[in-house]
């Protein structure tokens, strides 16, 4: 909490910041797939000051990991925009952050040259 009795950004911001990477290299460690994975890029909106604990749901759903699987197939690499919010208490929504992932599969890269 800041001198304003708020949550900072910052702070915010770090509990976006790591999960979908780590679900990602979970899910293809699962598969026998060892890939290089972090956040690319990421927005973040806030809306409200946060006062309360927030609640944060990442979903990655089973389209997204057949269309990461085909692209990781075909050119060795994927890129892909999940939207989480962060979500007080009350239910009102304090922050939304875009999130870019990144997915790369070094064994591809070899055969593509990239």
């Amino acid at each position: 909490m800041n001198f304003h009795k708020t949550i900072f950004g910052g702070t915010i911001f770090s509990a976006f910041d790591p999960y979908f990477p780590t679900m990602y290299y979970n899910i293809f460690q699962q598969k026998d797939r060892k890939l290089e994975i972090w956040l690319k890029s990421a927005n973040i909106k806030y809306k409200r000051p946060a006062t309360t604990d927030l609640h944060l749901t990442f979903t990655i759903t089973p389209t997204d990991i057949i269309e990461a699987e085909n692209a990781l197939n075909k050119v060795g690499k994927f890129e892909i925009w999940h939207t989480v919010q962060a979500i007080n208490t009350k239910g009102i929504v304090c922050a939304e952050a875009e999130m870019l992932v990144y997915l790369r599969d070094n064994k591809i890269k070899s055969k593509i040259g990239f």
